[in-house]
């Protein structure tokens, strides 16, 4: 599909109105390693806990049901959770699913269908991660606009105005859509996203298998509030990057001429699995219509510090922390988990 040369499109922050919000159950055995059983467990939790807030549709083939259904005992199916019969290959459907954006001419909303390659080809097996967006077009009756440009949906951030966060680390990096540049990346968000302004970060966390995705290290909260990942020792892996990251946000502005506020959210002390670093961050949150998720790792002062800034930041929201050790060990969180469907 041509687009106008002038996008006609408006790609929305998290915190608008939502329809729904859609996750893949796991049904690939090799997921969690010595864990899928408990992962599954809390998955299911997760499910019944969003349902509390809004909708929730969730890719689940039907040989998996019965399966499922165990797992939801004793609370049961809740009657807002949507069962669609299609397999994923993983569960990070904030990266396959679809970038849903408002046509303002219309107006209507329309399923971006961009590229998905697993994250660089790291992993061999995402045919069909990469066709769930088709799916989930048809089955919403909704327009799909397809690009074959790879783009995943943790690697943007919108403050729903016309302004993107995103690293160069994944963005620029050769192995999505080969050499490129920022001005080449720039035109292509603006004429298929609406995107007027790009602020650019360099890189996401170390032991990010995304190559450093910005929805761990940088997230909009408000038109014009960025809460930002920082950390307190100077001898962290991450600690030169997320100097530069404050460093070059510091004096960011919009294109209306609004400085941007910046909000300081600590990492989780370090976390290692299987002798390497994973990429624990409480900006992996997913906000919903009622509430914000936020990623919690078993350590009570960080924890709660992490609650009580994201509170202050989303005060018409219940913010609720969520158990996220075990699943962090196949590398994301509450976010990379979820993707959102605006309505």
């Amino acid at each position: 599909m041509s687009l106008p040369s002038k996008s006609r499109f408006r790609f929305p922050a998290d915190w608008e109105p939502q329809k729904a919000v859609w996750f893949a159950w796991p049904v690939c055995e090799d997921l969690w390693p010595g864990a899928l059983s408990l992962v599954r467990q809390q998955l299911a939790q997760l499910y019944q806990l969003a349902a509390h807030y809004q909708d929730v549709c969730l890719f689940c083939p039907g040989a998996a049901r019965t399966e499922l259904l165990h797992y939801m005992e004793p609370s049961g199916l809740p009657a807002n959770l949507y069962l669609f019969d299609y397999a994923t290959d993983d569960v990070w459907c904030r990266d396959y699913g679809p970038l849903f954006v408002f046509d303002q001419a219309d107006p209507s909303l329309c399923a971006t269908d961009w590229g998905f390659n697993a994250w660089g080809e790291k992993f061999p097996e995402y045919v069909r991660d990469a066709a769930a967006t088709a799916f989930m077009a048809n089955e919403l009756d909704l327009r799909r606009i397809q690009f074959e440009t790879v783009l995943e949906g943790g690697a943007i951030d919108s403050n729903g105005a016309g302004t993107l966060l995103t690293t160069e680390a994944v963005l620029l990096h050769p192995n999505r859509n080969g050499p490129t540049d920022k001005n080449a990346v720039e035109t292509i968000l603006a004429e298929r996203l609406g995107v007027e302004q790009v602020l650019w970060l360099k890189d996401g966390l170390a032991g990010d298998d995304t190559d450093g995705h910005i929805d761990n290290v940088a997230r909009f909260f408000r038109e014009d509030g960025i809460l930002l990942a920082t950390v307190e020792d100077p001898s962290s892996p991450n600690a030169v990057a997320l100097e530069e990251n404050h460093s070059r946000l510091s004096a960011a502005c919009l294109p209306d001429g609004r400085f941007i506020e910046l909000v300081a959210l600590p990492l989780p002390s370090p976390i290692i699995h299987n002798g390497e670093p994973m990429a624990a961050s409480y900006l992996n949150y997913l906000v919903l219509n009622g509430a914000v998720l936020v990623p919690t790792y078993g350590q009570p002062e960080n924890d709660t510090r992490a609650l009580e800034i994201l509170r202050k930041c989303y005060t018409k929201r219940a913010v609720v922390g969520f158990d996220c050790r075990d699943i962090l060990c196949e590398g994301g969180a509450l976010h990379c988990l979820s993707q959102h469907q605006p309505g």
